[in-house]
């Protein structure tokens, strides 16, 4: 790897370490009912601001201790690891498709999806504040990219066919199973069935079907652990985004 691409590749680490730490704390003020208008650096328990050193992904969070430096009430760890996700995804992503027209289309994807999983894993709800939105943004960065790649106008309708089709099987499975199947689910469904249908057919059975290998291996260990039942409900959205990004980021599935 050239000199040139070591330097793009560290600063596109840098900036998912950060957009995925400040995205999963925006996106986490919404099932804790806090406004999205506060300055983001301001601890949840205490309301005290956050020095701008402070705000330095993974830095600020190591020199804090993981704690609020006014009422030490303990940060945990997943905004870091948000972060690191992100950043990871993000270098797979520009190892994957390179200076490919279709590159910021996808990591649109990781910048919104990680914070996404991270916040439905631990509150058990996907914001629309996130979701929504990456629906005009997604057909917009496709859209644009389907104007440079070979056959894009064929990839972009096969993503249209099949965010529909994707978000009308989860329709269907939320109105069957209410129980099982969240409408946060629903709305993200749609973005994970546009993406993988750029792919084509095969690349959405995949990516779909790793999804559910995922929660059931998951649901799986944690009845064998003892932290859970076959009653438990797990969130389902980190184990869709985990599937589509396995697909994306593999070559031989994904084109």
């Amino acid at each position: 790897m050239s000199a040139a691409r070591w330097i793009v590749t560290a600063g596109i680490a840098v900036a998912g370490l950060a957009a995925g730490c400040w995205v999963t704390m925006l996106a986490a003020r919404v099932p804790r009912g806090e406004s999205l208008r506060l300055p983001l650096g301001q601890c949840a328990a205490c309301g005290s601001p956050t020095s701008l050193a402070d705000m330095v992904p993974l830095l600020g969070w190591v020199r804090l201790r993981s704690r609020c430096g006014e009422c030490r009430q303990a940060f945990g760890c997943w905004y870091p690891a948000a972060g690191l996700v992100t950043a990871a995804l993000l270098v797979g992503t520009w190892l994957r498709f390179g200076t490919s027209p279709e590159l910021p289309a996808f990591c649109y994807l990781a910048v919104v999806g990680v914070p996404l999983g991270f916040v439905d894993a631990r509150y058990q709800r996907l914001p629309d504040v996130l979701t929504l939105p990456s629906y005009p943004v997604a057909v917009a960065a496709l859209g644009i990219s389907a104007l440079f790649v070979p056959d894009g106008g064929r990839h972009f309708v096969d993503g249209l066919i099949a965010m529909a089709a994707v978000w009308l099987l989860f329709v269907l499975q939320a109105l069957a199973y209410p129980a099982g199947m969240g409408w946060g689910d629903v709305k993200l469904s749609g973005l994970i069935g546009l993406y993988l249908g750029w792919f084509g057919t095969g690349a959405v059975l995949a990516g779909l079907l790793g999804g559910y290998l995922l929660a059931a291996a998951a649901g799986l260990g944690l009845i064998a652990a003892g932290r859970a039942t076959r009653k438990s409900l797990l969130p389902f959205g980190p184990f869709m985004l985990a599937g589509a990004f396995a697909v994306i980021l593999t070559p031989g599935l994904s084109r």
